[in-house]
């Protein structure tokens, strides 16, 4: 799935009114397992002036790259983080843990089965076994339309909840964006 998408379900599922830090962590920790793809790219197309075909065909699939990867995408890390977490939730680093860790494990859960040839090791340390799966959300020859269908029917559920839930203006006015986004998207998407 799509960065947006993973921080909008998880804001949903997990962020609460009146919870500022809560809500911070819960927003953090949907985009941390993405963090380094944005982070390497950046270095790679601004810094060492590498073409994008490169990028994506060649050093993503690196060691170096995978193993980046790997760390970010860990399931083990972040329920080792969430059980912290959980262990010391009655103090606020301890809550501010759990609450990131869950919502990467929701940004795990949602990848897992929609990433193909760029399948990520998410059992690292203990495995580098990858589960490619037969559907990907941005390969069209593995269904990536109907894909990207589900995850925005996903998102603009999300995206009622929050808005729900949340009454600022900047809010409200970031959701119809994102919906609008995702209309366009999938108007485009289905016209392939």
């Amino acid at each position: 799935m799509n960065s947006p998408t993973h921080s909008l379900v998880a804001l949903a599922l997990l962020t609460r009114t009146g919870e500022k830090r809560r809500n911070w962590a819960v927003f953090i920790g949907s985009l941390i397992p993405d963090a380094f793809i944005y982070l390497c790219w950046l270095w790679l197309t601004f810094i060492r002036n590498e073409p994008q075909r490169k990028i994506w065909d060649e050093i993503y699939f690196n060691p170096p790259m995978q193993l980046t990867a790997s760390v970010f995408n860990s399931i083990p890390i972040y329920s080792l983080l969430l059980a912290i977490g959980f262990w010391q939730r009655q103090r606020i680093w301890g809550k501010l843990s759990m609450f990131f860790a869950a919502a990467a494990l929701l940004h795990i859960a949602f990848d897992f089965p929609v990433h193909a040839h760029d399948a990520h090791a998410h059992f690292w340390p203990f495995s580098n076994w990858k589960f490619h799966s037969p559907f990907s959300y941005w390969e069209m020859h593995l269904h990536a339309k109907w894909v990207g269908l589900f995850e925005a029917l996903i998102g603009l559920a999300s995206i009622a909840v929050l808005w729900n839930r949340f009454r600022r203006p900047v809010v409200k006015l970031l959701l119809v964006i994102l919906a609008m986004s995702y209309a366009v998207l999938t108007i485009v998407r289905m016209s392939f």
